[in-house]
């Protein structure tokens, strides 16, 4: 279907061409009425969002699990490696009768297969298991694999089954909490470079699950006045196991642990949980959280006898009955905190009927996965730029006047964005000549030189179409995929444009210029942000009316917009190019409902062409030009229309219409 471009017949070249059988007196009317044409644009039409895709909403869960010698007490039964303390008689009598599997292996293997049936459904969710005594072993997926997280298929099934039968000795949170920093940390460091606009759509999930206290704890000073007690456990704890913690010819050596140094400090502890959730906003990450799970069976700790205390621990100024009270009023604390700082959930297991029903389903593993709605749309002129009383010529649109493009200062060429042609154009240069960049005759050594052995022979490149080259992205720290890198909504050309940081989310509110109107606005109106012209805003500022008009089966939305107010200009006769001709680019990011505001979204841009050349030629000669959904194509292809003509609404400087 072609779209509806009336021309103007003046325009068109028909006046006087003898088509026309009139008087001159009628030739004078129409031109006398076409002398103050109306120099507002509307662009309108129709942009649909993509039908919504469950996978790409990966949710990662990081089991870690304590598989220290004490489990099989408090969860039996359990085997450790070689014959030790498992073993022993004692633990072997409180064993329930008819007990073959621990309720921590029943828990994992049915939260496996919950998170298999969601993955039936078109989820996507993946697994890592992180067992953990004096170090972390045996983790799955295999380290062999160099897979940080999998989806859980079969071989997940015998590996959870073995679990019962290699538990070990220490229980050592410090190393089990650190190994789950690196690993998110690791796994969020690969994402953002290979698809970074899958960390907002990502919820990693870390369950903490252990039965008893850090173990064993160390404290470099030996000679502190007071130490910490169930009643006060939030100060220095000494050591646990002297000879281990100062002594070293120690076994069972903890991996990276120096003697004589702290070792499971509060302090240290949450640290690595606080270093954990900072993760979340350095890297946009959709969620991230930590659930805390305590298995404490005290009947059977006490059953267990004197030779469990070396493990609970023995705490001076308690009887020795109540130790096992003591190891989980402490264990609790510490885990409640862990679970505040991990904004997740603590649940506790206190005997063997709550223990042998243990369950990990019910806590958050929900995607982010929802409808795509629209994020962004808002309209960029590159013909004019705002002036004073109205818009001003900007022939190139390279955010520099034209004005001050033939200004004896500047000498840049007003035809052409990048005058020196180092890939960094006027404006960028223009912008940032207090950081020593010049725009016109001066191949800055930050952007492309041919012939300068730091760039030799290169080309200037837009990979993301975000209208900054892989120069000016280098400089500004950008994302060279992304066209919105700091997910604000607005891309990162427009920001840098105006000397504007591409990594400060703008959507919190800035105002750089101080004149009441948020940059956000000003960005979209098409008005200054860093100059006071609130009165330019109210009167040349552009205008939208947007609204869902189709929702579609496949769950994709269609939006009809109107953007209004858009002040045409008359850019002077360029090589092969008429007068008047005014090129505007429409940007459109749709993000997936739940997460708009942190979301980098996935990008589509349009074009559009309008001439105007008062007394005589305005095309279109009435208000709109209208675009269908397949005119927004990926901003790559379309990063410069100049060089893409025909693919614009309207018609173009060639003569071509675009049908």
């Amino acid at each position: 279907m072609r779209r509806l471009v009336r021309t103007s017949l003046l325009a068109a070249g028909l006046l006087g061409s003898g088509l026309w059988s009139c008087s001159d007196a009628m030739l004078e009317s129409r031109v006398d009425a076409l002398s103050n044409l109306d120099d507002r644009l509307t662009l309108q039409g129709r942009v649909c969002t993509r039908p919504p895709n469950p996978s790409g909403f990966p949710v990662k869960v990081v089991v870690v699990i304590d598989e220290s010698g004490s489990m099989c007490v408090s969860d039996p039964p359990g085997a450790q490696l070689d014959s030790g303390f498992c073993q022993r008689r004692e633990i072997l009598d409180i064993i329930p009768e008819g007990v073959t599997e621990p309720a921590r292996v029943r828990a994992l293997k049915r939260l496996v297969q919950q998170f298999r049936e969601v993955n039936a459904q078109g989820g996507n969710v993946q697994v890592s298991v992180a067992p953990f005594e004096t170090n972390v072993r045996n983790v799955w997926p295999p380290a062999t694999t160099g897979d940080r997280f999998a989806r859980p298929d079969n071989n997940i099934d015998s590996y959870i089954e073995g679990l019962q039968s290699q538990l070990g000795k220490g229980t050592d949170y410090q190393g089990a909490l650190s190994y789950a920093y690196s690993l998110i940390a690791s796994d969020i460091n690969a994402v953002a470079q290979s698809n970074p606009e899958l960390l907002p759509r990502t919820r990693y999930v870390v369950v903490f699950l252990t039965d008893g206290t850090p173990y064993p704890r160390c404290s470099a000073t030996d000679n502190l006045s007071v130490y910490a007690d169930p009643d006060n456990p939030d100060l220095t704890w000494a050591d646990s196991l002297t000879d281990f913690c100062n002594l070293t010819n120690t076994t069972d050596q903890i991996d990276g642990f120096e003697v004589g140094t702290d070792r499971n400090q509060n302090y240290q502890l949450f640290s690595y949980v606080r270093r954990l959730m900072e993760l979340k906003d350095q890297y946009n990450v959709g969620d991230l959280r930590m659930h805390t799970v305590l298995l404490f069976n005290q009947e059977a700790v006490r059953a267990c006898g004197p030779i469990c205390q070396d493990i609970y621990g023995v705490y001076p100024g308690v009887e020795q009955a109540r130790y096992p009270e003591a190891a989980k009023k402490i264990a609790a604390w510490l885990l409640r905190r862990f679970a505040d700082m991990g904004n997740g959930v603590y649940q506790e297991f206190n005997d063997t009927g709550e223990i042998s029903n243990l369950g990990l389903g019910a806590l958050d593993y929900s995607s982010f996965a929802s409808r795509n709605v629209m994020k962004t749309l808002m309209v960029e002129s590159l013909s004019s730029a705002p002036g004073d009383t109205g818009r001003v010529l900007d022939s190139d649109g390279d955010g520099v006047p034209d004005a001050i493009d033939n200004s004896f200062t500047l000498k840049t060429n007003t035809f052409v964005a990048d005058s020196d042609g180092d890939c960094l154009d006027d404006g960028f240069e223009h912008r940032r000549e207090d950081q020593g960049f010049k725009a016109a005759n001066d191949l800055d050594a930050r952007g492309c030189d041919p012939a300068s052995p730091l760039t030799p022979n290169c080309v200037c490149r837009d990979t993301d179409g975000d209208g900054l080259s892989q120069f000016a992205e280098d400089y500004l720290r950008t994302r060279t995929g992304i066209v919105d890198s700091d997910g604000d909504g607005v891309p990162d050309g427009l920001e840098s444009r105006w000397g504007l940081d591409p990594l400060e989310n703008s959507v919190a509110g800035l105002d750089t210029d101080g004149d009441g109107i948020p940059d956000y606005q000003e960005l979209r109106a098409g008005s200054d942000p860093t100059r006071r012209d609130k009165a330019f805003h109210e009167r040349f500022g552009y205008q939208y009316e947007t609204r869902i008009a189709e929702v579609r089966p496949d769950g994709s939305l269609c939006y009809d917009f109107t953007i209004s107010n858009l002040q045409l200009v008359t850019p002077p006769d360029r090589a092969g190019v008429k007068q008047g001709y005014n090129l505007f680019k429409v940007w459109f990011a749709e993000a997936p409902e739940s997460g708009v505001s942190t979301d980098y979204g996935v990008w589509r841009t349009a074009c559009a062409w309008a001439q105007y050349a008062p007394p005589s030629v305005r095309v279109p000669l009435g208000p709109e030009l209208t675009f269908e959904d397949g005119d927004f194509r990926r901003p790559d292809t379309l990063s410069n229309p100049w060089n893409n003509q025909n693919d614009c609404v309207g018609i173009p400087p060639s003569g071509s219409a675009n049908p």
